[in-house]
């Protein structure tokens, strides 16, 4: 009995065998296959193709990827086969009332990728990592999935098609991260995450299988091990994209479905094979085709090969899974909680009302009109050029709307663009930018935030995900002082607020700040001057706000008043607003007024102060309304003041008035219907400048009214909002709150003038509050004058107090009270001061031509003791002045001196104008053409000369008759062109190659292309072959070489040309040289051309050596063994090589002490220069010890001026100084060299009265007359003391013998100066 059992057993056991063997050989594309067998023909990539074709990418805010499984293809996995012939199939992706009709506005792709289960033998057989690959770089490039703010993507995965797209995510590295991000949820379809149930019959069937597919000449596909059962590696999968999942910050919604039908593998094979050898089970059961994190996975009931398949829209098990689909989808549209967070803050506080810029009219302005101008502000020790060659003392320097320098100049889309900061290239990130008000700091916040939030600017979109703007002066609110107050209160407070507090996502975007994701925000920190005083420095909140100032990424906002709080991460580059330019102002005209833009740009053409005004955006809003409104603006606009009693004129209570009522009503009368508040606003701004208050809070504005209104009116709370001079930064709805300003600080200057005027005219004193202790002192209007007319803040306001004067036909009367003592004992100061105001003065005026002789008699002066005319350069120079002194000159140097100094404005006088033309096309010698030239060339508006001017200087270019000096300044003026057009760059590019041109001009044809900003292939090209051209000049090569220097994106051909001739010791050095500085320029080089650089740095030539360290020192970083080969350079045996290596050190974060050792060492160096460059590396460093510091002392009685300035500067730095120290110090106040003893008086800034009481003083006052050309330094004596008003800060000195000390400053007086004596008539 037992024996039969057991033959039956056996029997059994065979017939099993028997099976599985044939069932395995085709089980997998059987069972596994997602549609039975595949076809011949072998997928060889990945491959989508859009379902739901009538829907785009701008329509859609989804993409849903369906992913079959092994050894299949779409759309059979899709799709269900109807048993009767005559029905129709069903493929549920693409039926538009199956999903495409529950997905909403969602894209839906198959994905086919290379599933054979024989795959071809000739071929490396792809491990599961290449699929994922393969399957990830294809999706990425299809949908072109965007780097930044991604849009979502949801995977519909089938069986072993879900295995590979998990090993996908899970391996998705740097490049594929956005990919990985933007999936946002997965539905798999019977995934078998475990293995099969018919892993043992796989196992069996494997050499059945192999077998198989050698005789089809193919290999069986290694994926079959993935589904042989759980194995280490699917295990560490499954974990690992568990946790991918569950990602915080890009969490991925996922879902499964597992079958309840069972699959009989004999019985696919052999229909007619009995119920008992069938072995029905569920290929992938319940516990391999679900997840952990999946609590309630849902069942279907059909077979394993039916999972994707579904007959019609009433199918249960469809509904099952279109309804998941459609309830996860929901959930991607609701968002994480940031990403709900972002999409608050876009749909409900970057709204386009509040993001309005709003014209004084009341008409919305376009943001494509909304230009914001940005330069570097150049910081102590910098080596650039300033940012204009104008006057600093000139109306376009007080309002910041000089047009800077190119090199200086920062667009506002490029702002984190790379750029060098001396020779070393930065990524900023950290930005300040200061800004007056009225200048457009308010524009440029809604203006990043509208552009950041459309997109407009893609590489900001590349850098960060979300902007966040944040107005510090919140931080001031009482209900924000609370203890431990950090950023979830602050988003809170800011953004989630309203109309309930949401502080979930105020808490995820917090997060966000953690580890490196804070690198992708942006934080917008918009006003620190009004927020960093008034935090005291131990309270809470300003631990808060250091910590917020502190983030990676931050754009900080101020007026230049601001100062960053100590101790914070420093400031990669610090620029200010500086108003439009003068294309901005036309073009701004041409679209808002455009039936008045050529009218008005006609009277703005001769009229440069009202140009600089114009330049202001605020300023220009108010000319352009009053120009409409008011019929005298054609005639009477010819001052600053006229123009601000014009704009008075048209505003009103809020709203402007009426062009009827206007035309009705003279100004009195306007003036009548607002005069109460006329009167309050006066007293308003006076006190706020004599207070240096720009920013009213609500305790300024309670204790001003207390003071400053008429005592029969009553102003209410809602006075403030009402007048249209001022402005509130805030939009708090609590306007008990809010601080206002002016609409401009001139506004505020300009009502501050009427208030003098007004109480001058009344013979009533000032009344002075103070806002601190709210103190109330009345001053005389004359003592007023003497006490303030040389305080640098007063400069707007006493130009708006001579024109207000002048209209009442009472200038003079102004004219004498500051003539009168105290007079500046210096001079150039008194005599700027009489200029600006006499800007505003009529020409009737009976003091004027007076005051003129005297400025013309200082003009004069000025060019034979110092070589220079700063005075002319201001526009506020009377124009009467300059051509009576030109007129009437015989010296030609000082003639020349005049000129060059006029070329600095930014619009020439049209005498002037007319002089240099006549110059220019009239007979005159060489030497005088070639001076005119050189004037046009530093003219900084001259790409504004007439098109009849530029094509004369080109007719000088290409004139051979012409001599060749005159040829290379006519260049020269092209240079100064920031763009020349087509046909004048062609004229001159032929010049290059043209064989019969003199080399200096072939030179100088060069040098008008590489001052061009870009340049064709074309001419490219030519200045290349130039460069390789043995056979031309060496100089004329180099300049070639400087063409390219200019060039900062080159082609690798031709930046491997450069590269070799770098290295090519038959060349000459100065070509060497000239190559490795074209390297230098370029935004960045591969390793193999740096690595080139290093051979360079022991070349026999020295410039050579100097050339291959300037290229290491633009690298943002650099290896150690590299700076090893710099610090090498130290023992140099020439000097300007020793010396560019120390410039390489100081450009170094930090360097090692033994590295500072080698530099200290060369403070005994023989040469000048490379003592004075070892000394700019201590300059920078934290901290230097006792020892090294005695040895910079010692380099006070240095032979070289270079040196001991040098020294003087490490010694500023120092957060003391000895006694001992201060001795040596005080002796250079004798030093021969002038910009020594300005370093002198750095460091002894605190030590006046020690230097004006002895016998330095005659030699202090020298230099400082001479220094107040350029700076705005006065002496004058008050109340029996002296002040020095120095650019810094009033002092008043206290001095023993004041009948001595005058009688010393006569002495010390040089010859030929002008008198000292009030003017007469």
């Amino acid at each position: 009995m037992i024996s039969v059992d057991l033959s039956e057993d056996i029997f059994l056991a065979a017939w099993t065998t028997v099976l599985c063997v044939l069932a395995g050989t085709t089980a997998a594309w059987l069972w596994f296959s997602d549609a039975g067998p595949a076809s011949p023909s072998t997928q060889q990539g990945v491959r989508l193709c859009q379902v739901n074709t009538d829907k785009n990418e701008s329509d859609t805010d989804i993409d849903i990827i369906a992913i079959h499984g092994l050894d299949t293809k779409s759309p059979a996995t899709w799709t269900w086969r109807a048993p009767n012939p005559n029905d129709k199939n069903a493929n549920w992706l693409a039926d538009p009332e199956m999903l495409p009709s529950k997905v909403g506005a969602a894209r839906i792709f198959t994905c086919d990728w290379p599933a054979d289960l024989l795959q071809p033998s000739d071929l490396v057989q792809k491990r599961i990592e290449e699929y994922a690959l393969l399957l990830l770089d294809a999706i990425y490039r299809d949908l072109s999935v965007a780097d930044t703010a991604p849009r979502p993507v949801f995977f519909i995965a089938s069986c072993l098609g879900g295995i590979v797209l998990a090993k996908a995510l899970v391996d998705a590295g740097e490049n594929y991260l956005s990919l990985r991000r933007a999936t946002c949820s997965i539905v798999f379809l019977a995934t078998p995450f475990r293995g099969t149930s018919f892993r043992d019959v796989a196992r069996l069937a494997e050499p059945g299988l192999k077998l198989w597919a050698l005789f089809r000449r193919r290999k069986a596909s290694k994926l079959l091990d993935m589904v042989k059962g759980s194995t280490f590696d699917l295990e560490t999968l499954v974990r690992e994209f568990t946790q991918l999942c569950q990602d915080k910050h890009h969490p991925c919604l996922v879902f499964t479905f597992y079958e309840k039908g069972k699959t009989s593998l004999p019985l696919k094979i052999l229909p007619w094979v009995p119920g008992f050898f069938r072995q029905e089970k569920q290929l992938v059961d319940e516990s391999s085709a679900t997840l952990d994190i999946v609590p309630y996975p849902i069942p279907l009931d059909r077979r394993h090969v039916m999972m994707n398949k579904f007959g019609s829209p009433g199918c249960a098990d469809y509904k099952k899974v279109a309804g998941k689909i459609q309830e996860l989808l929901g959930e991607i549209r609701k968002g994480t909680p940031l990403m709900q967070a972002d999409a608050w803050i876009l749909d409900k506080h970057y709204t386009a009302d509040r993001l309005k810029i709003e014209r004084l009219s009341g008409d919305v302005l376009s943001m494509d009109q909304c230009y914001i101008n940005l330069a570097i502000i150049e910081q102590h020790g910098s080596k650039r050029g300033s940012a204009t060659q104008s006057s600093p003392f000139s109306l376009s320097a007080r309002l910041k709307v000089m047009t800077p320098g190119k090199i200086i100049q920062v667009e506002l889309p490029k702002l984190f663009d790379p750029r060098k900061r001396g020779d070393v290239e930065t990524k900023p990130r950290r930005i300040l930018i200061r800004g007056r008000a009225g200048v457009g700091k308010t524009t440029l916040c809604k203006k990043i935030v509208h552009e950041f939030t459309h997109g407009t600017w893609s590489q900001w979109k590349e850098l960060f995900d979300r902007v966040l703007w944040v107005p510090l002066r919140n931080l001031k609110l009482e209900e924000r002082r609370q203890p431990g107050y950090h950023f979830v209160h602050l988003f809170s407070h800011e953004y989630f607020s309203y109309p309930k507090p949401r502080l979930d996502l105020a808490s995820a975007l917090s997060d966000t700040l953690k580890g490196a994701k804070s690198s992708r925000n942006l934080f917008l920190l918009d006003g620190l001057d009004e927020v960093s005083q008034d935090l005291g420095d131990e309270s809470d909140m300003f631990r808060f706000l250091k910590e917020l100032l502190n983030q990676p990424n931050v754009i900080i906002t101020s007026r230049p008043s601001g100062k960053l709080p100590r101790g914070l991460d420093a400031i990669d580059i610090e620029l200010e607003t500086i108003g439009f330019y003068p294309d901005q102002v036309n073009e701004y005209l041409e679209r808002v007024l455009p039936d008045q833009a050529k009218e008005i740009q006609s009277f703005l053409q001769d009229r440069p102060l009202v140009q600089d005004l114009v330049r202001v955006p605020i300023q220009l809003d108010a000319f352009g309304f009053t120009w409409i409104e008011s019929s005298s603006a054609p005639t009477k606009l010819d001052t600053m003041t006229a123009v601000y009693q014009a704009i008075e004129d048209g505003l009103h209570d809020g709203k402007l008035l009426t062009k009827a009522l206007i035309q009705d009503s003279d100004p009195s009368e306007i003036k009548d219907l607002v005069k109460d508040e006329i009167y309050f606003l006066e007293g308003f701004a006076f006190t706020g400048l004599h207070n240096d208050v720009i920013d009213f809070e609500s305790r300024h504005q309670k204790a001003i009214s207390t003071h400053c209104k008429r005592p029969t009116i009553t102003l209410s709370a809602t006075t403030l909002p009402r007048l249209s001079f001022l402005r509130t930064s805030d939009l708090s709805p609590r306007k008990g709150n809010r601080s206002y300003h002016f609409l401009h600080l001139t506004y505020q200057e300009y009502f501050a003038a009427r208030y003098f005027v007004r109480q001058w005219q009344a013979g009533e004193p000032l009344k002075c509050l103070v806002l601190g202790n709210e103190k109330l002192e009345e001053i005389g209007t004359s003592n007023f004058v003497r006490k303030h007319k040389y305080t640098a803040r007063y400069d707007i306001f006493w130009r708006f107090v001579a024109g207000l004067f002048d209209a009442e036909g009472k200038g003079e009367e102004f004219f004498r009270a500051i003539e009168d003592k105290p007079r500046d004992l210096l001079g150039p100061t008194h005599q700027r001061l009489v200029m600006h105001c006499l800007s505003e003065a009529s020409m009737e005026m009976p003091l004027r031509r007076s005051l003129e002789k005297r400025l013309e008699e200082w003009l004069l002066f000025e060019c034979k003791a110092t070589k220079q005319a700063r005075l002319a350069s201001e526009v506020e120079f009377p124009e009467r002045v300059l051509s009576d002194a030109l007129q009437e000159l015989e010296e030609s140097d000082v003639k020349m001196t005049i000129l060059e100094s006029v070329a600095k404005r930014p619009t020439l006088p049209s005498s002037i104008v007319k002089m240099i033309r006549s110059w220019l096309e009239g007979g005159e010698s060489e030497v005088s053409k070639t001076k005119v030239l050189e004037i046009l060339r530093y003219h900084r508006t001259v790409r504004g000369l007439s098109d009849d001017i530029l094509n004369r200087v080109v007719e000088l270019v290409l004139c051979k008759d012409e001599a060749r000096i005159v040829r290379e300044a006519a260049s020269g003026v092209l240079q100064a062109q920031r763009s020349i057009s087509d046909e004048h760059l062609t004229a001159v590019a032929a010049l290059i190659l043209c064989k019969d041109e003199d080399w200096f001009v072939r030179r100088a044809a060069l040098k008008v292309l590489q001052t061009q900003s870009s340049i064709s292939n074309e001419h490219l090209t030519a200045v290349v072959e130039l460069v390789l051209c043995k056979n031309k000049d060496s100089l004329v090569r180099t300049t070639a070489l400087e063409v390219l220097q200019t060039q900062p994106s080159m082609s690798n051909e031709h930046l491997t040309a450069v590269a070799a001739l770098a290295l090519c010791k038959d060349e000459g050095w100065s070509v060497r040289g000239a190559a490795l500085k074209v390297l230098q320029t370029q935004s960045s080089i591969s390793n193999e051309h740096l690595t080139a650089v290093v051979a360079p740095l022991e070349d026999k030539d020295t410039f050579v050596r100097q050339a291959a360290l300037g290229v290491l020192q633009a690298q943002p970083s650099i290896s150690d063994e590299h700076l090893t080969a710099v610090v090498a350079l130290l023992e140099d045996k020439d000097w300007s090589v020793r010396q560019a290596a120390l410039g390489f050190l100081q450009a170094q974060p930090s360097i090692s002490d033994e590295h500072l050792s080698a530099v200290v060492k060369l403070l005994e160096d023989q040469d000048g220069g490379v003592r004075q460059a070892a000394l700019e590396v201590l300059q920078v460093q934290p901290s230097i010890s006792n020892k090294h510091l005695t040895a910079v002392v010692a380099l006070l009685e240095d032979k070289d001026g270079g040196v001991r300035q040098a020294a003087l500067e490490v010694l500023q730095a120092q957060p003391s100084i000895s006694d001992e120290h201060l001795s040596a110090v005080i002796a250079l106040l004798e030093d021969g060299v002038g910009y020594v003893r300005q370093t002198v008086l750095g460091v002894l800034m605190e030590f006046y009265s020690t230097l004006l009481n002895g016998p330095s003083a005659g030699s202090l006052l020298k230099f400082l007359l001479r220094r107040s050309f350029e700076e705005r330094w006065s002496w004058y004596v008050e109340d029996g003391a002296l002040c020095v008003n120095a650019p810094d800060r009033i002092r008043n000195v206290s001095i023993d013998d004041m009948d001595g000390f005058m009688d010393m400053v006569r002495k010390s007086w040089p010859p030929g100066i002008p008198s000292m004596a009030a003017v007469e008539v």
